[in-house]
């Protein structure tokens, strides 16, 4: 018999791993093994060949078999804590990290390891510690920088994760998806022209990297930069269906899609991939809590809002005479204050309003699940949907036994964890529902909450705004990211066509306006004639918009509250009804504002009624007194019939669950 000699087969294995070949490496380990198979150095070595090799399963086996040998070898508690993490069982993982730990507490990869568990359960405050003592061990580990500064960004630290990016981009100039992380948090700071540099960066550097056509995209729309806004749209559309078509998950939020043609089978088919995504992350989680429901005992419905926007925010805006204005009698009122967003006099108002008001800014995700599923909701109804610091994460721990989406986005999440959509049939007609996860519930009127706003008393006049005082107004106060060049040269068509008249737009970044002007450069018109309003506070603005003659609502991305204030401040608002439900909120609005016929079908329809009405004063004129009258008589303003008819949804969606029916669409209004 051949006599294996140990020590060099274990020293082939090291020299093959070293030199990449782990399949050389792994058969002299085994052969290592043979002779020696209580030296736990071999398994740890094996285990490592082996996940190299992406033959995980056996890797496990190995070092569980290694260490009953060593079971003080803190580096194998690593390796298979790692394996554990990277199969989805996390618990398992946090052992064998923290055992590590107890046996070495200078293992900067125990001290990474754990933090990524950590971070993964949303537990962003402790895992920024971990990581910070890993690199206290570590200096200048790049997985560990950038696990560190997505943590900052969680914990709504972005100057933090900004320092921590700039330092890698220093450290690893040729990694294009280390620019590409400093452009997104560029992107999130606002700051759309260093964003753009470092997305391009990232693209000359590496043309794979995931999601940085959306994230480039993005920051070109808030910048008009428009010059190939449209290859690099049609570069999200192509890579969105490859990864369908390749069951590659969606990872990215598919709100990037609001500013693009897709159609409404691919908006559903990304969505539910990015919820399954998300599902996915918090399987583990959702797991172990296995939540249960108990049976009711209260008579009042116990009715919960998840929203990152209790604070000075449109959603807020909306959204404050609609609590106000809900039963107390036959309903019990739960709020949840999600993201790490700077609270403000808004969320006092808020805290007041509500029966139980609850900020979750210091909680992680179980902990926020495990809270609201001890308040027994019987239905809890998210304000988010793809937006910024979204509840879908706590969603996907099913911590209320219904679930239902309104107001926030407005479009389906394709996740099986919300049942219901809360819509109009305006926003979302029969063939748009049908490309919806959730059962749709229709409320009569527009969906979209109103509040009476506070409108300054001291009215302005047109000189101290920089307008003229006889040329005709148009307006547009949406953010810049809602433009789109075709809509745009509508607009300076108008211009062409109407001497004297002037577009009246919000103040933006300087890239963006400086974008805008030069695009009505090369048309030839004056750049004076594009009116840029500073900001202004919410009843200051009120008070200029009345100013304007006629509002200008954006194509792909209708406005939704800054169609609100404009009509609130008495200033129609001309809009197209278009074919997915981000194009359809203005027509919403509009129709249950009484002016359905400012909701037109195409851009030159749009044109056309523009123009009617700058040629036309006495139509004008009779739309804003129409306009006047409404504002006592019009559903959209009686909030009072909004907050009935949505309560009578919500006792009918939990009536559903208690009787054990299959969820199912159904009218507001059939069941009030």
């Amino acid at each position: 018999m051949e006599q294996i000699d140990p020590q060099a087969q274990f020293e082939g294995g090291n020299n093959a791993l070293a030199q990449g070949r782990p399949g050389d490496a792994v058969a002299c380990y085994r052969k290592a093994l043979e002779a020696a198979p209580n030296v736990v150095e071999i398994h740890h070595n094996l285990t490592a060949a082996l996940a190299q090799l992406g033959r995980s399963g056996e890797a496990v086996e190995v070092a569980k078999l290694g260490l009953p040998h060593r079971p003080d070898y803190a580096p194998l508690h690593v390796a298979l804590a790692n394996l554990l993490d990277h199969e989805g069982d996390r618990e398992a993982a946090r052992r064998h990290y923290t055992e590590a730990l107890r046996l070495d507490g200078n293992s900067a990869a125990a001290w990474s390891g754990l933090a990524g568990v950590l971070m993964a359960d949303g537990s962003y405050e402790n895992a920024s510690h971990n990581y910070r003592k890993a690199l206290s061990l570590n200096k200048n580990n790049p997985v560990s920088m950038n696990n560190l500064a997505i943590c900052q960004l969680n914990l709504g630290r972005q100057h933090d994760a900004l320092a921590l990016y700039r330092d890698l981009v220093v450290l690893n100039p040729d990694l294009g998806g280390v620019h590409n992380n400093l452009g997104q948090v560029l992107q999130g700071l606002g700051r759309h022209d260093e964003a753009v540099d470092a997305f391009r960066q990232a693209l000359a550097l590496d043309q794979t990297i995931d999601n940085l056509a959306p994230f480039l995209m993005q920051s070109l729309m808030y910048q008009c930069a428009w010059d190939d806004l449209g290859e690099i749209k049609d570069r999200v559309l192509a890579e969105t269906r490859r990864r369908l078509a390749d069951n590659q998950p969606i990872t990215v939020q598919p709100f990037s899609l609001a500013g693009t043609d897709a159609p409404a089978d691919l908006r559903l088919a990304a969505a539910r991939s990015y919820s399954a995504y998300c599902g996915a992350n918090v399987t583990a989680l959702r797991d172990r809590l296995a939540f249960t429901y108990a049976p009711a005992t209260s008579a009042r419905l116990r009715i919960g809002y998840i929203s990152p926007d209790f604070r000075s925010h449109s959603v807020a805006t909306a959204f404050k005479d609609l609590i106000a204005g809900h039963d107390r009698d036959g309903f019990e009122w739960f709020a949840y204050a999600i993201g790490r967003e700077q609270r403000d006099g808004t969320t006092d108002y808020f805290q007041a309003q509500f029966d139980h008001f609850n900020d979750f800014k210091d909680l992680d995700l179980e902990q926020s699940a495990r809270h609201i599923h001890g308040d027994r909701l019987d239905l809890l109804v998210d304000l988010s949907g793809f937006t910024r610091h979204s509840a879908l994460e706590i969603l996907e721990t099913r911590p209320a036994p219904v679930q239902a989406h309104y107001l926030g986005y407005g479009a389906t999440l394709g996740a099986d964890c919300v049942q219901y959509l809360v819509t109009d049939a305006v926003h979302t007609p029969p063939e748009l529902a049908a490309y919806c996860s959730e059962a749709v519930v229709y409320l009569p009127d527009s969906f979209m909450a109103t509040s009476r706003p506070e409108i300054a008393a001291a009215l302005p006049d047109r000189a101290s705004q920089g307008l003229p005082e006889d040329g005709f107004v148009f307006a547009n106060f949406n953010a810049h990211y809602k433009f789109d060049p075709e809509t745009f040269a509508l607009w300076l068509d108008l211009l062409e066509e109407l001497p004297g008249s002037v577009l009246w737009l919000l103040r933006g970044g300087d890239g963006a306006m400086a974008n805008l002007r030069a695009t009505a450069a090369a048309r030839g018109i004056a750049i004076e004639r594009l009116i840029f309003a500073p900001r202004a506070s919410h009843p200051e603005h009120l008070a200029r918009q009345s100013l304007a003659d006629l509002s200008l609502d954006c194509r792909h991305h209708a406005g939704g509250v800054s169609t609100l204030d404009a009509l609130w401040s008495g200033l129609p608002v001309l809009s197209i009804a278009g074919d997915n439900q981000s194009a359809r909120t203005g027509a919403s609005i509009l129709g249950a504002a009484g002016l359905g016929e400012l909701a037109v079908a195409s851009l030159a329809d749009y044109r056309a009624m523009a123009l009617h009405l700058a040629h036309d004063p006495s139509a004008l004129a009779d739309l804003k007194a129409r306009l006047r009258t409404n504002m006592a008589t019009a559903p959209l303003f009686d909030t009072a019939r909004l907050a009935r008819h949505l309560e009578a949804a919500y006792r009918e969606m939990v009536r559903r669950y208690r009787a054990g029916e299959a969820i199912g669409s159904f009218s507001a209004a059939q069941v009030l």
